[in-house]
């Protein structure tokens, strides 16, 4: 694959640019591995990997997670309890607030679609050793406190 035609429109100092369009591309290599080979979309692709990885959660939790709009959480959330792969259960500390949890089905896959993932991440960075890893793990860490916390 090439690359998008846009990669050098700003220069190579708009990184902002260049993350976003690589962000794209991973999500679509993404949306195509987990619905072709478990029926799941990136939304509930993300609702399942939360739950599975921190614990039960609201869906408010997970949309603050991933910064991803409340209406898309609540489809996913939906689709995933009719599959029967998580549960929706009160919350006996706040009445309004629901605790979305993993069933046996979601967690099995879950862990057969981690494993995927995690052998196609070491498929796409096989050209960068660790110290650069690290190195650009670092980068992108400094990056986003920056745009979390702007000071002037």
């Amino acid at each position: 694959m090439t690359l998008p035609r846009t990669w050098d429109l700003f220069g190579g100092s708009h990184l902002p640019h260049r993350l976003l369009l690589l962000a794209r591309m991973m999500d679509r290599a993404t949306m195509q591995q987990l619905q072709e080979h478990f029926g799941l979309t990136l939304a509930e692709w993300r609702v399942l990997a939360f739950i599975c990885s921190v614990g039960p959660a609201s869906a408010a939790d997970i949309g603050t997670a991933f910064e991803a709009d409340r209406a898309e959480v609540s489809r996913a959330v939906k689709r995933l309890i009719d599959a029967g792969m998580i549960e929706r259960n009160n919350n006996e500390h706040n009445r309004k607030r629901q605790i979305i949890s993993a069933l046996p089905t979601g967690r099995a896959i879950f862990d057969r679609a981690r494993k995927m993932r995690g052998d196609y991440f070491e498929f796409i960075l096989q050209d960068i050793d660790a110290p650069t890893r690290d190195a650009l793990n670092d980068a992108l860490r400094k990056i986003a406190v920056r745009v979390r916390d702007p000071k002037p």
